[in-house]
């Protein structure tokens, strides 16, 4: 009886295991198109960064409003980047692109997006990352160690 319960433990485990791995495998064909279509998209060094949520390490707050799109155009960008509203932090990201590195994880199938640009006051740093589902978070910071967090999504220019 003992080793009747015990195979039946076993096969049970085995089968979750079976169906996670297909699972995952399953959501990787799934997110192969978007995926594909960011690698495209980032290539080009034209989009649109369009936010949706600004968060903080205790707040997130809904963007709305024309504050919340940067325009990444080959060697420019423009845009301001704006925290909750309890920070009240506005950072101007209009300017000149230097080092824009774009690296790809087909494994993992992530992007990540990181340039500095050259604005009137200061230099910003922003990293973008692009997770399968195609939702990108953006880390921007200035050389006073303000940084505003967003999560949002890459869109074509045209």
């Amino acid at each position: 009886m003992k080793k009747l319960v015990l195979i039946a433990l076993l096969f049970s485990l085995s089968a979750t295991t079976i169906v996670a791995a297909q699972s995952k495998q399953a959501q990787k064909e799934v997110f192969a198109s978007t995926y594909h279509n960011t690698k495209t998209l980032v290539n080009t060094q034209q989009f649109l960064y369009v936010g949706e949520m600004v968060y903080n390490n205790e707040t997130r707050e809904v963007l709305n409003g024309e504050i919340k799109t940067l325009t990444i155009d080959k060697s420019e960008v423009s845009g301001k980047v704006i925290s909750v509203r309890s920070d009240k932090k506005t950072i101007n990201v209009t300017g000149k692109i230097e080092d824009y590195m774009a690296s790809f994880d087909d494994q993992k199938q992530e992007v990540n997006i990181s340039f500095n640009v050259k604005t009137e006051s200061a230099t910003v740093t922003i990293n973008i990352e692009i997770k399968p589902n195609g939702n990108a978070f953006l880390t921007v910071s200035s050389a006073g160690n303000e940084k505003i967090s967003w999560t949002g999504k890459l869109k074509s220019m045209s």
